[in-house]
């Protein structure tokens, strides 16, 4: 997993002047990420972070709900063990590596790494990481890797407060790909974990369709099936298109930015409960948008 670039410069002074953060793993690699970066530079005050926690390179088209899961699993044990396992090593490094366009055969990095450690569960110590970097790239090929890895790694190197920051999970119920058993793993996996659990159904677009007065008088049984209008757009990101100009590579949050406490009061018209949102059309994000505006 890895956080952007721009949180990861900031983080410096965390130190000093520390603000609770609300660490979000969602769902779209675009839309959501966008939306919530937007957000926090926005109406949320200095008081408190919004990181969101992307997925690695490696793994950026995998979008299932329960990948989703053992992303924040890995977050919390990484965390939460003073170390980090060899896997997020390994993706660490690989993201490194892409993000800088170096030309270098990571297989041979990742062999070195089984040699040493055997599995890709097994959690390296903090304290054995800068003796393993230097091990890890001494040959002469991975000079520039040698010299930005660890600050690349340090940048990537966020806190975790059990008792001031917030883990959140950001998902669509679109139930043509996330069966219903595989719901209640995730609510259950949230409720024992700490973890708090924010669903859109059918998808994120109908959260942002909520800043728009246009979707009162929609037909919900049309933002709930949400059916392909042509080959790569369904009906709730065809009719933001026609509103606002949307597209999920390109969400412009100042399309939203003005309208966001009236969609966090258009949410209680529609279902907010994660037993109801299992089947029926609504939103909890509003909720998760407001508990920040809260802790302000």
């Amino acid at each position: 997993m890895r956080i952007n670039e721009k949180f990861a410069i900031s983080r410096q002074s965390e130190i000093k002047n520390y603000r609770p953060k609300y660490f979000i793993v969602s769902e779209g690699s675009n839309s959501e990420p966008m939306y919530f970066d937007g957000l926090n530079d926005s109406i949320i005050s200095e008081n408190i972070r919004i990181i969101n926690i992307l997925r690695d390179y490696a793994s950026i088209c995998n979008s299932h709900p329960s990948f989703i899961v053992e992303m924040i699993k890995e977050f919390i044990l990484n965390v939460t063990s003073n170390g980090l396992t060899v896997l997020e090593l390994k993706n660490k490094i690989d993201n490194c590596i892409r993000e800088n366009d170096y030309n270098i055969n990571i297989e041979d990095i990742y062999q070195e790494l089984i040699l040493l450690y055997k599995k890709d569960s097994y959690v390296i110590k903090r304290e054995n990481l800068s003796d393993l970097f230097l091990h890890l790239f001494k040959s002469e090929i991975y000079k520039d890797l040698a010299i930005n890895f660890p600050l690349y790694f340090e940048t990537q190197n966020v806190t975790y407060s059990k008792t001031r920051d917030k883990l959140n999970i950001v998902i669509d119920r679109d139930q043509q790909n996330f069966k219903d058993n595989q719901y209640d793993e995730v609510v259950n996996f949230c409720n024992e974990n700490g973890v708090n659990l924010y669903v859109s159904n059918p998808t994120f677009e109908f959260w942002l369709m909520l800043h728009f007065p246009e979707v009162e008088i929609e037909d919900k049984t049309k933002m709930l099936e949400n059916r392909y209008v042509n080959k790569s757009r369904r009906y709730l990101e065809k009719r933001l298109h026609e509103i606002c100009k949307y597209k999920k590579s390109k969400l412009n949050f100042k399309d939203f930015e003005p309208y966001i406490y009236d969609a966090i009061k258009r949410e209680k018209k529609y279902k907010e409960n994660l037993n109801d949102l299992k089947s029926e059309l609504g939103s909890n994000v509003g909720l998760l948008i407001n508990d920040m505006l809260n802790n302000n």
